[in-house]
């Protein structure tokens, strides 16, 4: 029989093997299985209302708010991040965070004229103590921001063009960045004490 056959369909026992693997049927295991259908083909409207619903979901008002409450925080976060990469704020952070600074340490000094000052009760002189210490402590504070913001404009002039320090809430910023504690300010600190940026 195989000598009656065209040249064309006659083929090797491996040339079988082959177009049986690329079917594949050949392999136990990896044999094609007709899948099942369970549910019925959604008709165009129902499927376009699922693919609605994946892309504008219907919420809930916790959802939303919580999704609102979300959203919100990532577009702060987003400003604060671009505020915060202008060079301006960029050299107020540097030059505040290469000095030392009176202010750093108000919390702590704040805290202990309070305890001073409860403390009169036993200690009358303590009052007077306490009240001048506040008051020499504020003064050497506004004495440190008014240095430091000297020492920032005229490096911000020099280094960056077109510089204006007006409506930019430069010194507020200062203001704040000095009365934290070095370890609690945001965004961290990127200079040591001294070093030169």
């Amino acid at each position: 029989m195989a000598l009656l056959r065209s040249k064309r369909t006659v083929r090797t026992a491996g040339e079988e093997d082959e177009a049986v693997d690329a079917a594949g049927t050949g392999t136990p295991g990896r044999s094609r299985v007709p899948r099942k259908k369970n549910a019925p083909t959604p008709s165009r409207r129902q499927a376009e209302a699922a693919r609605m619903q994946r892309l504008h979901p219907v919420l809930t008002k916790k959802e939303q708010k919580a999704r609102n409450r979300e959203s919100d925080y990532r577009r702060r976060e987003e400003a604060f991040r671009t505020a915060n990469a202008r060079p301006e704020r960029v050299l107020l952070r540097n030059n505040v965070d290469s000095h030392w600074s009176a202010c750093e340490f108000a919390w702590p000094v704040v805290l202990i004229l309070i305890a001073a000052m409860l403390a009169t009760q036993w200690l009358p002189w303590l009052s007077l103590v306490s009240s001048a210490g506040i008051w020499v402590y504020f003064l050497v504070c506004a004495l440190n921001v008014f240095i430091r913001w000297r020492s920032y404009k005229k490096e911000a002039y020099n280094r960056i063009r077109g510089f204006d320090p007006r409506g930019k809430r430069l010194v507020s910023d200062m203001i704040s960045r000095m009365i934290t504690l070095r370890r609690f300010r945001n965004p961290g600190c990127a200079v040591e004490r001294g070093e030169k940026y």
